[in-house]
């Protein structure tokens, strides 16, 4: 039987005598939900709320905030908020318990809950800066980063110059895409506290993705003179090295972090690249246990299988090898939640969209005195590092390697409004034409390496009427095996890790380039197996068909001193070479049903 409204009421005006707060609001709140309008429910939850007012609140007993502590400093996250929860219902409104609610939410990785309590604390102290800080935190993780930029400014307005806050926008803008923006916040960061490795380190691997090595190396090389054994550091100052051809340098420096951090996946994926691993290798008996451990995240995990395959392979154990890159790459794909459907669309939009040419959009005086960019494109692992070392080794031309920014405008464009790519055609151009001038170094050609710009040649043609082609291919099954077993760090390949989805992309990618080949404009071939058979004819004939006088300096390739940040920084440094276009080979067995798709 339902107790009356007046008990309740009685009830609830006892437990506000004995100071049971939680209590009678509980009851009060009660009869309001049943009687929306009742007078002496609200006169109660009145009364409640100038009392609480008028004193301080009761806090938690000392035992208890110790009792939360220990939970917090053990990691005993799930007791830690449910006894916060529990707390709470006798304590409302606990700033202190509200904490550790969030930092155990934080931990258990229930981050829209541990936003939840944080935005509730907001509501308690709005001008606490650290709370906007965590809240941002939490947004991070939730993928919310516009949001969490708004809460880092608003800790900058409450402290500003604050190094933590600065670089935490940094790394939300970065998440973005908003490379410039992001590296103001971490060198203000810098400059706010030249001390903090992390700091030195976001900062130097930004540089480093900007091309801008000499300056990115000095940053991790501070961070490293404070703190030597800084993992991120070492891999990141690692990685230079390998981009600028120091294979022994990097090496040092990707065992250095694993020396320090024997889990750090990222580590060892960058080092099995770079190491020939045999069958009594410390190091592949050191990989095998990493692999078989437990507790590590689903990306570390999948970067580890990426590794030990490629050391299996070194031994010569290809099952093994193989069911592993199946493994890591069916793991990437799930990350990614890619489906082959999101390509088969866009490329329908594209062949839609560019049935007839589109009409070239004037150049300005100013961009007509910007480099000419040299497109060298295909699908990833077809040889286009080979062929930009070729043409970059011309007096003439400067090296861009990958560049993200043309991808990048493209990718965001809506292909279906017929009215897209005109509205934003000054926007994209201006960006692209001064990502090149910075590039050039004075040179009248740039290159640009970034394989998959072959899906936005109609768009090019239009944007930039003095752009050159050169389309690089080689035997696909060699290609999509290639593609297959490495790791990209980019989201934008997702075809990549799946055989059924490499071949019907590969059908996608050899349909666009036959639409494209149709209508007027000159690509250059360049078959790689050519390539490499007779590399100074072929050589010549690409450096003419580019309108651009032979040197000799194009066939020493090997030579070439740019960095090459991308997945073939492993192969740039030795001479053209034969056979490598027969690697899948050995793998024939579990490939021969997804090739056999292949037209």
């Amino acid at each position: 039987m339902a107790v009356s409204v007046e008990k309740m009421l009685l009830a609830a005006r006892g437990h506000a005598k004995r100071g049971e707060i939680a209590q009678a609001e509980a009851l009060y709140r009660e009869v309001l939900g049943r009687f929306p309008g009742n007078k002496r429910a609200k006169a109660g939850l009145e009364a409640l709320e100038q009392a609480s007012k008028a004193r301080p609140a009761a806090g938690p007993p000392r035992a208890l905030v110790q009792q939360l502590m220990g939970l917090m400093q053990t990691g005993r996250n799930r007791e830690l908020v449910d006894q916060a929860n529990r707390a709470l219902r006798i304590h409302p409104d606990t700033i202190l318990l509200l904490e550790f609610r969030a930092a155990g939410q934080g931990a258990l990785g229930d981050h829209a809950g541990a936003a939840g309590t944080y935005r509730r604390l907001i509501a308690l102290r709005p001008d606490h800066a650290d709370t906007h800080g965590n809240l941002g935190n939490e947004l991070m993780e939730l993928g919310e980063h516009e949001q969490a930029i708004a809460e880092f400014e608003r800790v900058l307005a409450l402290r500003p110059g604050d190094p933590v806050a600065l670089n935490n926008e940094g790394n939300a803008l970065l998440a973005l895409g908003r490379h410039t923006e992001a590296r103001k916040c971490f060198e203000a960061a810098v400059e706010a506290t030249s001390s903090d490795v992390n700091i030195l380190n976001n900062l130097g691997n930004l540089m480093r993705s900007q091309g801008d090595f000499a300056e990115a190396r000095a940053r991790l090389e501070k961070g490293l003179s404070i703190d030597p054994s800084h993992v991120f550091a070492l891999n990141n100052l690692g990685n230079i090295l390998l981009a600028e051809g120091d294979m022994v340098g990097a090496q040092v420096r990707f065992e250095a972090a694993l020396a320090a951090d024997p889990r750090y996946a990222e580590a060892w994926w960058n080092l099995s690249r770079l190491h020939r691993f045999a069958p009594d290798d410390p190091l592949l008996e050191q990989l095998e246990a990493q692999v078989a451990a437990q507790g590590q995240s689903a990306h570390d995990q999948m970067l580890l299988e990426f590794a030990l395959a490629k050391a299996l392979h070194d031994v010569g154990s290809t099952d093994r090898a193989f069911a592993l890159w199946r493994s890591a790459n069916a793991s990437r794909k799930a990350e990614l939640g890619y489906g082959i459907a999101q390509d088969r669309k866009l490329f329908s939009q594209l062949r839609r969209r560019f049935d007839t040419p589109h009409p070239p959009i004037p150049e300005t005086e100013a961009d007509r005195a910007a480099p000419v960019p040299i497109f060298l494109l295909g699908l990833p692992r077809s040889g286009t590092t080979l062929v930009e070392q070729i043409v970059t080794q011309h007096s003439q031309v400067a090296p861009g390697d990958e560049i993200a920014t043309l991808d990048r405008e493209m990718s965001a464009l809506d292909w279906s409004d017929p009215e897209a790519l005109t509205r934003e055609a000054g926007r994209i151009r201006a960006a692209y034409y001064e990502t090149l001038a910075g590039l050039a170094d004075g040179e009248p050609f740039v290159t640009d390496k970034m394989p998959l710009n072959f899906r936005w040649i109609g768009a090019i043609r239009a944007l930039f009427p003095r752009a050159l082609f050169v389309h690089v291919h080689r035997d696909p099954r060699a290609t999509l095996w290639s593609i297959y077993r490495n790791f990209f760090s980019s989201a934008g390949n997702g075809y990549a890790h799946d055989l059924d989805d490499l071949v019907a992309y590969h059908g996608l990618y050899r349909d666009l380039m036959a639409h494209w080949a149709t209508q007027p404009g000159t690509i250059v071939d360049c078959d790689y197996e050519a390539l490499t058979e007779d590399p100074e004819a072929r050589s010549r004939a690409l450096i003419e068909a580019l309108g651009l006088p032979w040197e000799d300096a194009c066939l020493r390739p090997q030579d070439n001193a740019r960095t090459v940040a991308t997945t073939s920084n492993t192969q740039v440094r030795k001479p053209i070479y034969r056979g490598s276009s027969q690697a899948w080979e050995k793998y024939a067995p579990h490939l021969e049903a997804a090739f056999a798709k292949l037209d």
